[in-house]
């Protein structure tokens, strides 16, 4: 695979810790200053993840927006 200059890409396994059945694989773009993981709303079910608050998330480009912190159900 053909990588920008500038990207790194990392092909990663997500889990639930408490139902490790529960996984995807997936290419994901490293973002080194990121504080947290951002994933697609759909795979919230696939992962078993339960929505636990909501709360505001800055972007990259410091744009305030909400967002979903959601973790492991059980």
């Amino acid at each position: 695979m053909r990588v920008p200059v500038g990207r790194i890409i990392a092909s990663v396994t997500i889990e639930n810790v408490g139902q490790p059945v529960k996984n995807l694989r997936c290419d994901a773009l490293v973002d080194t200053a990121a504080s947290h993981l951002v994933l697609p709303k759909a795979w919230m079910d696939r992962l078993g993840l339960n929505r636990m608050q909501e709360l505001d998330v800055e972007t990259a480009t410091q744009d305030v927006m909400r967002g979903e912190l959601c973790g492991p159900s059980g």
